[in-house]
């Protein structure tokens, strides 16, 4: 789901209306447990870092690690992801892109929660190519906890690097 700020936002620049489009179909995919939208959006090269000590979290530099990363976080954290905000600047050769979410995640067994956070974003011709993800890491920490002490190994393995 979109918040309205989010859909309302129309650029003069039809580039920027045609990626925050692709932004909000990748994510509302990943919502339904479909990543491939969202990593068309990443180059073959991207830098990707989500922030904390456990196995989410880490840095890839490539778009198959990125990949196996979409894999472990549907698995583990199956999430629908509202849009609150949006902003996009640049031209097409060098775009950043800030979106502001909203996280609500379903792990199996255990208690779900909500997590915001801050997705930054160089695009480069429609490509992603550093993506960086601020969430509460403690929330996302405790659900990964709960989770290997109710049997799912791969909540405690190291992260995809």
């Amino acid at each position: 789901m979109v918040t309205q700020s989010a859909t309302q936002r129309l650029y003069l620049n039809p580039y920027k209306n045609i990626l925050r489009s692709k932004i909000v179909k990748g994510f509302a995919d990943f919502s339904k447990g479909n990543y491939q939208t969202l990593l068309k959006l990443y180059d073959n090269n991207v830098h990707q870092q989500f922030e904390g000590n456990h196995a989410l979290a880490g840095e890839r530099f490539n778009k198959a690690k990125v990949e196996l990363w979409f894999q472990r976080f549907i698995r583990l954290l199956p999430s629908k992801f509202y849009i609150k905000d949006m902003i996009i600047q640049g031209g097409p050769w060098n775009t950043v892109v800030i979106m502001e979410f909203q996280d609500e995640v379903s792990p199996q067994g255990i208690t779900p929660y909500v997590n915001n956070g801050i997705m930054k974003a160089i695009v480069k011709w429609g490509k992603a190519t550093h993506v960086h993800i601020y969430v509460d890491t403690s929330k996302v920490e405790n659900a990964l906890k709960e989770l290997a002490e109710n049997g799912v190994s791969e909540a405690s393995e190291k992260a995809i690097e």
